[in-house]
């Protein structure tokens, strides 16, 4: 079985001004796509889809371009998830533009640089139309406070796939006691919405992350959006911040999904991503 890393990133510290990740940090340094390939080595991850840093803000669609240009070079990466700025009055040219170049899948947005009502506007509400209009997709990177928000957004685009990143990022201490269970079952009703098995480990702590009882999550992840709308994702390379190796991670997200049948872990491991994004596999 080959799998696809649906999330990881790439930066250049000196190419590009990032927000994120600070200088107080251990991964605030170059990361390459050859640096995933030699973390790939010797596991089931073949193929991988970038995901934007910068939201187009920060520089416009440079970003975008200077990993579809190392895509021709370095072939793990199969798709980009690009920082596209939804409200341009341009967005259309735009995609238009970077699908000539190959290898487009979808767009994302940084929520934590924007107020938390930016997805309900209406002009981003246009930009949504557009990628669907494209048969492109978004990346809801959302934490447990937005996604109140969320089911009014899907509801508006019936036609565009969404994928929540990083299972929402649910504080894994505080157990069933918050809102992050009925959100994530109210929103796994609307067909449209995906969800990504990834960023477990990104922001937790290096000497407690192992001690987090994760299971329940995922089987309430697998119970609403069953095995055909979850997608494994890295994360690669946030979650060495914590001391964690590519193949550590993927490990643990093996773990948590050992109790499926082959058929089932193939589809969160290759299948899902494949139809989500529409890769060329």
């Amino acid at each position: 079985m080959e799998y696809v890393d649906c999330h990881f990133h790439v930066w250049a510290l000196e190419k590009f001004k990032y927000p994120w990740p600070t200088p107080d940090m251990r991964i605030h340094k170059d990361y390459w796509p050859c640096g995933l390939e030699g973390n790939i080595e010797n596991t089931p991850v073949k193929h991988a889809v970038f995901v934007q840093c910068l939201n187009a803000s920060s520089g416009g669609t440079a970003e975008t371009e200077w990993v579809m240009d190392m895509a021709t070079r370095h072939p793990v990466i199969v798709g980009v998830v690009a920082g596209l700025d939804l409200t341009s009055s341009n967005l259309d040219s735009v995609i238009t533009s970077l699908k000539a170049k190959g290898c487009l899948k979808g767009a994302r947005h940084i929520l934590d640089l924007d107020a938390d009502d930016w997805i309900t506007r209406d002009n981003v509400s246009n930009g949504l139309e557009t990628l669907a209009k494209h048969d492109l997709t978004f990346d809801l990177l959302v934490r447990p406070h937005h996604l109140p928000l969320v089911p009014t957004v899907v509801a508006k685009h019936p036609s565009l796939r969404f994928i929540i990143d990083h299972t929402a990022k649910p504080i894994f201490s505080e157990g069933r006691t918050t809102g992050w269970w009925d959100d994530m079952a109210q929103i796994a009703k609307f067909p449209n919405v995906f969800c990504k098995i990834s960023g477990l480990i990104s922001e937790q702590k290096e000497d407690t992350w192992r001690s987090i009882d994760y299971q329940p999550f995922i089987d309430h992840l697998l119970s609403v959006f069953g095995v055909d709308r979850c997608v494994f994702g890295s994360d690669w390379p946030v979650f060495e911040n914590v001391g964690v190796t590519y193949k550590e991670n993927l490990a643990h997200t093996e773990k948590l999904l050992a109790k499926l049948d082959q058929n089932d872990r193939l589809k969160i491991f290759r299948e899902n991503a494949i139809r989500f994004y529409k890769l060329n596999l």
